[in-house]
């Protein structure tokens, strides 16, 4: 009767357990050389979204909850709008826009919202300036930026990378130029999270004996 509770137990350990190991290949994956990085010290975690899909929408309060509560100290989570097509062009000039005014904190989830919770079909320049007007902040201003050579540079980059990266969908998450993963590689949101401070470690881990060659 014993080993029985004593086996019993250890099945109920095992889902645990299990995503305490990750494995490269199956939960992750890694490129042959590594992507520089904007963050210099810092381990860059880079997450690559579109501001169409309801998978970014859904993790969008995870992510900000995981960066002030659990991301490492030695981490920095940069977001980059993912470039698939030319109809997601729109979104990433937007995205550099609220950046180049200061108004990303308080645009970023106010495009989503509208997108996805108030179901408002938001996809040409005009609409997102709309929106901006509506929250209060300076039309012209916004337009200006959005067609200004710094955010035109940015955009493209940001298409030149989404190709280098070999990503297939969003949200897509890369650890330090090195690794790779997702949601359904890590085996779900709470996983995900897991993961990347996991591989926010292994980079660190690889920094520092690199650092001591």
């Amino acid at each position: 009767m014993r080993k029985l509770i004593v086996l019993l137990a250890l099945l109920t350990l095992l889902p645990m357990t299990a995503w305490s190991e990750f494995e490269e290949g199956v939960n992750y994956t890694r490129y042959p050389r590594a992507f520089p990085v904007a963050t210099g010290d810092k381990i860059e975690v880079r997450e690559i979204f579109w501001y169409g899909c309801p998978h970014c929408y859904n993790i969008e309060p995870e992510m900000q909850r995981w960066e002030k509560n659990s991301m490492p100290d030695n981490a920095e989570l940069i977001r980059m709008p993912g470039i698939f097509r030319e109809s997601w062009v729109p979104y990433a000039r937007a995205f550099y826009a609220f950046q180049a005014m200061g108004i990303l904190d308080k645009m970023h989830d106010a495009l989503l919202i509208e997108i996805h919770q108030k179901k408002n079909r938001i996809t040409t320049r005009e609409q997102i300036a709309d929106l901006v007007e509506a929250k209060g902040f300076d039309r012209k201003a916004f337009l200006s930026a959005y067609n200004s050579f710094s955010v035109d540079s940015q955009s493209r980059q940001a298409a030149i990378m989404t190709k280098r990266y070999g990503i297939t969908g969003v949200p897509a998450i890369i650890v330090d130029g090195r690794f790779v993963t997702g949601a359904g590689q890590a085996g779900g949101q709470k996983q995900l999270f897991e993961l990347i401070n996991h591989l926010v470690g292994l980079a660190t881990e690889e920094r520092e004996k690199v650092a001591e060659k």
